[in-house]
């Protein structure tokens, strides 16, 4: 079967990534459209490819390579992060080239040293901020951005072709034979994939981000190719800039209530509809019997308030309400929130203490708790659409 064909991205540089069609779980995201692995030649006399692809995807990789040019001509592979999605072609390839040597930063060659020993037969150049990489007709500059999302993460940038490699930045989880986010007519749909790869992956580094646009914004960028998805130039590109700087600042907030339980006998199930019901802000509701993490963390990404849900079983709430808010936690989505809690007991009132500390344990600021025995009277509604007005 016949690969898809090398793609120009850019002046000079060729695709020569995979697209996995099937994946669906990623890390315990759920990519519900596949994804890709992007990795890019930049043809010179020094022949130069940035980044890999994941293991499986090799001999793709290699294919593609040779569509372009020769394995030997290849000098220098630039690793902007270590972590096996980007990396686990390397071995494979570095095996069969005779000529290269890898460059990445210091913690990336640690790192790439521990997931794959062998790497210590082939030689390292190691670089930084202030030491680029000097090809014979492009320079590559690199731009560390530490906890994006990993120690090692950096950017590469030629400044001859004005183009950022910005690694898993600006990235989303899609297969698709599109290189470039302008090619596809749902822009606004790569757009909120990018928010839900943002959300799940770079929820917890607001303050790095920030930083790396800063440093970004002294240098001439028309086109930013991504690890994953497709890449943004001419006027998507702003659109991507501008969702980055919104996040960092924490400005991406609007009047969003997105609604989070699990219910076992329907009374949690039906107070979420009267808070659905009730509420003049836009909502989004998650039935976690249902719905998966990665989705509510989009919908918490821009959500100025949620709530959480749970009837008390067995003295405690339920294991994916709990689940839910230990994953918002780490991705630093709880913090700063306006939050409503409710739940239904029938012996034993305790899911909403519990939900509670947990809440306030992620920064969160809970503005209404509501409980009732087995199931809503009148009092319970006009309570909940009580607290609703706190939702200002």
């Amino acid at each position: 079967m016949p690969l898809a064909s090398t793609e120009i991205v850019a002046p000079d540089v060729f695709w020569v990534g995979s697209i996995d069609w099937s994946v669906r779980v990623f890390h315990g995201y759920h990519t519900d459209e596949g994804t890709s692995y992007n990795a890019y030649l930049l043809m010179d006399e020094d022949v130069t490819l940035i980044d890999t692809v994941k293991q499986q995807f090799s001999q793709e990789l290699v294919e593609r390579i040779t569509q372009v040019t020769s394995l030997d001509s290849v000098k220098y592979i630039i690793m902007n992060h270590a972590e096996n999605d980007h990396s686990g072609a390397l071995p494979y390839l570095m095996s069969l080239l005779k000529n290269a040597s890898i460059v990445t930063n210091k913690i990336c060659m640690e790192h790439l040293l521990l997931l794959y020993p062998e790497l210590n037969l082939y030689p390292f150049k190691i670089v930084n901020n202030s030491t680029p990489l000097v090809l014979k007709s492009h320079t590559i500059q690199f731009l560390q951005v530490p906890m994006l999302h990993w120690p090692d993460s950096m950017f590469s940038y030629c400044p001859e072709i004005s183009t950022l490699f910005s690694n898993d930045g600006f990235g989303q989880h899609i297969a698709c034979s599109e290189r470039f986010v302008d090619q596809i007519s749902l822009q606004d749909h790569l757009l909120n994939l990018m928010r839900e790869y943002t959300a799940n992956i770079l929820g917890p580094f607001q303050h790095p981000l920030q930083t790396a646009l800063q440093h970004a914004s002294n240098l001439t960028i028309h086109t930013i190719l991504t690890g994953h998805g497709c890449s943004w130039r001419g006027g998507t590109l702003q659109l991507a800039l501008a969702e980055y700087d919104l996040f960092s600042k924490n400005a991406q907030l609007k009047k969003k209530l997105t609604v989070m339980f699990q219910s076992l006998n329907g009374s949690v199930k039906q107070a979420a509809q009267i808070i659905a019901n009730g509420t003049t802000n836009q909502v989004k509701i998650h039935d976690l019997q249902v719905s998966d993490f990665t989705k509510c963390a989009l919908n918490c990404y821009d959500s100025e308030f949620l709530a959480f849900g749970s009837p008390t079983v067995y003295e405690q709430m339920t294991p994916l309400v709990e689940g839910i808010i230990q994953y918002l936690k780490g991705l630093h989505l709880i913090k700063g929130r306006k939050v409503i809690l409710f739940g239904s007991f029938c012996w034993l009132d305790k899911a909403v203490n519990q939900m509670k500390k947990m809440v306030e344990q992620a920064g969160g600021v809970v503005i209404a708790e509501i409980t009732f025995k087995m199931a809503i009277d009148n009092k319970t509604n006009q309570q909940i659409l009580e607290s609703l007005k706190l939702l200002v």
